[in-house]
């Protein structure tokens, strides 16, 4: 049969009451860090949404100039995004993703088609005038016909002269004056249009492309 072992040195009162007391400073460091981290988390967010709004303008503009490079090279223009970067030499650098949802989902913009004029918000439609260095009169986008004609269904396929969002979400700042990633629209000679290259040439015609400046050039600065 066991003896009891009872412990001859019992803790001190003030031992547990000091326990107790780390106890509850450790709960309440806890309870100040949730309330920080649930300040904090929509300013986060709120900086991170700003970062892919801008990244989404960088790199829809970089479709907008390869297409005008890809036009200049080949005399006309890509019929598939992908074109831009399988024909030697390519026209751009990567096929980007969209920010918006991290997918290569791109909406494409086909000649003589509503998002091809400028002015028109998509969905919501206002009278708008045609892409500076785009023939109007061009060749309409051709349908992929089926096995017994063309189907229901068709699908568009070139000529391609921008790109846009498929995602419809609210931006936190209008750009162009719409509200809308799916209304932002990445146009050929258009998507530069509000910054300048040296010399004060439009930074979105390429040179060689129709509307792009023939004058002189100002010493020291070269095209």
């Amino acid at each position: 049969m066991q003896a009891r072992v009872v412990s001859r040195f019992p803790i001190p009162v003030s031992r547990r009451l000091e326990c107790g007391y780390t106890l509850v400073a450790v709960v309440i460091g806890m309870a100040v860090m949730a309330i920080l981290i649930a300040a904090v988390a929509p300013s986060v967010a709120t900086i991170m949404k700003r970062e892919r709004e801008k990244e989404l303008i960088f790199r829809g503009k970089q479709y907008a100039r390869a297409i005008a490079l890809f036009q200049k090279r080949y005399g006309r223009f890509p019929n598939e995004l992908k074109e831009m970067y399988e024909n030697r030499p390519r026209t751009i650098r990567q096929l980007w993703k969209d920010p918006m949802c991290n997918c290569a989902d791109w909406q494409v913009i086909n000649l003589n088609t509503p998002d091809a004029v400028m002015g028109t918000g998509g969905p919501i439609g206002r009278p708008g005038r045609a892409v500076p260095g785009v023939n109007s009169g061009g060749p309409q986008p051709t349908p992929t016909p089926g096995v017994f004609g063309p189907a229901e269904g068709t699908k568009t396929v070139g000529p391609i002269i921008g790109v846009r969002s498929k995602v419809h979400g609210e931006a936190l700042a209008e750009w162009r004056g719409q509200k809308f990633y799916d209304q932002w629209r990445f146009l050929i000679g258009d998507a530069d249009r509000d910054t300048t290259l040296g010399g004060g040439r439009p930074g979105g015609v390429a040179p060689g492309f129709p509307g792009y400046p023939t004058g002189p050039v100002t010493p020291g600065r070269g095209r």
